[in-house]
């Protein structure tokens, strides 16, 4: 081993620029990776850092139901489906054959009132909106946040 050593520091002061230049090459071979490395690959859960705070404004599973239930009480609903998914609550509502693109639309907005004002704030949702005909309307939504109301896409 103390052979290699000497060998090893005798080829360094015989090569002193290709020396240098492979010190250089190497350390920024490892600031590259380590660039890399925290940028693109995450030890953290899949929503990072979007979930911060969550915990002060967690809807159970049990209040989700009962708005899901809520919303079936409608005699213009078929079945409705609410579910969370990160910090989206997602609505999966399904109207008889006789209502209306108008009435579902209503419908939809006064679930929004269900929910306190902190958890339209940290919360967004998402409405699809669909006629138990297969030819009738279908339709998406979106609140978030920022947003009065849910702002419909045209079907």
């Amino acid at each position: 081993m103390k052979k290699f050593l000497i060998g090893l520091k005798d080829l360094i002061l015989r090569h002193k620029l290709l020396s240098m230049i492979c010190i250089l090459a190497f350390t920024a071979i490892m600031i590259m990776l380590y660039v890399f490395f925290s940028i693109f690959v995450s030890t953290n859960n899949v929503y990072g850092r979007r979930l911060n705070g969550i915990e002060k404004v967690k809807i159970a599973k049990s209040e989700l139901n009962k708005k899901s239930d809520k919303i079936e009480k409608n005699d213009e609903v078929k079945s409705a489906k609410v579910r969370i998914q990160g910090k989206i609550v997602y609505f999966d509502i399904i109207f008889k054959k006789e209502t209306s693109k108008d009435k579902a639309k209503e419908i939809a907005n006064k679930t929004l009132d269900e929910f306190s004002k902190e958890e339209k704030e940290f919360y967004d949702f998402e409405y699809v909106l669909a006629s138990e005909d297969s030819a009738g309307f279908k339709i998406t939504g979106t609140s978030g946040p920022k947003t009065e109301g849910i702002s419909f896409i045209k079907s």
